[in-house]
């Protein structure tokens, strides 16, 4: 049991740092690629409002209107335009060699879908054509979305529309996806290296973690064998003394219902033993029988039992269904399947029926075999089916009911020893009420 702890606090520990490092991973990249993106798109608007240029203000340094020359060597100079130009520049926080780093072409194309012009003056790895054939497919891909900006092949585009025809800029990030794809690769392999080195670190220090739990644990199943142990004597003594109490004298109402109480006593506490060994219990005792025999055999002790109740017990087994595992544990299990419906089945009592003949409950024990796996389904009739979760009452010591426990003998262990039997056999149990009146209990167990 404390091995399966550890193991689910290292899947536990491991996951949430796995989990917290795909967090942080995915935001990182994404703010990164946004970020490009976005430092893209100011450069093609710039590019897009300004005719494909770099306004010729970005080539000075000084900020002032009156700083500016008055002619421009190129002759294309208009202080207001250039000038407004030159601090929205400032505001986009672009290097001042933005202009020279840059490598963009640009492509106008008419209404109808022609080419117009092709300026490949800033850019050396893109021929006409090409650039011809990136236009068409940017232009159908906008007359199909109505997308205005995009990638293709590396290069981030934007479409203006301009005169019934449009504009198309081509900025060339090819280099920038590449340092992004590099981020991305560098931030899962280090993301890799710290998760394993977390895993290593929760696997050796998980040990030192556990070490009291598994003391401690330790110690309640030594309390648990020997308080068996000194139980069993003293009830033994009160057994024999009660049979010479009936010897001397009659049985009496108070005799029985002192060895009942006796055989109550031994019961819980062979349960308690048996419930703490299936918990140290790491593998069960494997060896080929025969499934349908044993549930047959046990079944059908309880048969006299049911009828001194007045309960009906339907057992419906299929036959020559063999399984590799501990036969003595699926003859308990089955045996406390039954004992607990033996307990509880019962049906509503109604007023309206009087003079006629009272309702038996009834219990039905069938095995099927389904591809690989084994189904084992007790179903039996209940007055009253406790509310919420039903598997809760596979948990220790769980009592839906107290008062009716107490009449029917019930300890709450029963079930949770079924479910422990059938997990380490790597099985799965489940308890449901698929109709009113009735629950059903339903192990699944492999054959192999």
């Amino acid at each position: 049991m404390i091995l399966k702890l550890r193991r689910q606090f290292i899947i536990v520990a491991t996951c949430s740092v796995l989990a917290v490092l795909v967090v942080i991973i995915s935001a990182l990249n994404i703010i990164n690629y946004h970020s490009v993106t976005k430092r893209k798109d100011d450069v093609l608007q710039l590019l897009s409002s300004n005719d494909g240029r770099f306004p010729e203000a970005m080539n000075q340094r000084r900020a002032n209107k009156e700083d500016f020359p008055k002619e421009f060597p190129s002759g294309d100079f208009d202080p207001e335009r250039d000038f407004f130009a030159f601090r929205e520049f400032d505001r986009m926080n672009f290097s001042r060699e933005m202009a020279y780093e840059t490598r963009f072409f640009t492509i106008s194309v008419s209404a109808d879908g022609e080419v117009t012009s092709v300026d490949l003056g800033r850019i050396a790895s893109v021929e006409e054509d090409l650039a011809k054939e990136y236009a068409k497919s940017v232009i159908k891909k906008h007359q199909k979305g109505k997308t205005t900006k995009g990638y293709l092949d590396g290069y981030r585009y934007q479409i203006t529309e301009d005169g019934g025809g449009y504009f198309l800029v081509f900025v060339d990030c090819s280099s920038d996806l590449q340092n992004v794809r590099n981020t991305l690769i560098a931030s899962i392999s280090v993301s890799l290296l710290g998760f394993l080195a977390v895993f290593v670190l929760v696997l050796i220090f998980s040990k030192k973690v556990f070490r009291p739990v598994e003391e401690s644990y330790q110690k309640q199943k030594r309390f648990i064998t020997d308080a068996s142990h000194e139980l069993k004597t003293p009830l033994t003594i009160i057994s024999a003394n009660v049979e010479v109490m009936e010897m001397e004298s009659e049985e009496s109402h108070w005799s029985k219902s002192i060895k009942k109480q006796i055989d109550r006593m031994i019961s819980l506490v062979e349960q308690m033993v048996t419930l703490s060994r299936l918990d140290e219990q790491i593998e069960t005792v494997k060896e080929k029988f025969s499934l349908s025999e044993a549930l047959e055999n046990t079944a059908q002790a309880y048969a006299p039992v049911a009828e001194s109740n007045k309960k009906d017990l339907e057992i419906d087994l299929a036959e020559n269904i063999s399984m590799l595992g501990d036969e003595k544990q699926i003859r308990q299990m089955t045996g406390l399947l039954l004992d607990n419906a033996m307990k509880y089945a019962s049906v509503k009592s109604d007023p309206m029926r009087d003079g006629e003949e009272e309702k038996r409950p009834k219990i039905r024990l069938t095995l099927r075999q389904k591809g690989k796996k084994a189904e084992i389904v007790l179903w039996n009739t209940v007055d009253e089916i406790p509310p919420g979760d039903l598997n809760e009452l596979f948990e220790r010591f769980y009592r839906p009911d107290r008062s009716r426990s107490a009449k029917t003998g019930g300890s709450g262990i029963g079930l949770s020893i079924v479910r422990s039997i059938v997990e380490a056999h790597h099985g799965k149990i489940t308890a449901v009420s698929k109709e009113e009146g009735s629950i059903e209990f339903k192990a699944t167990l492999p054959l192999s």
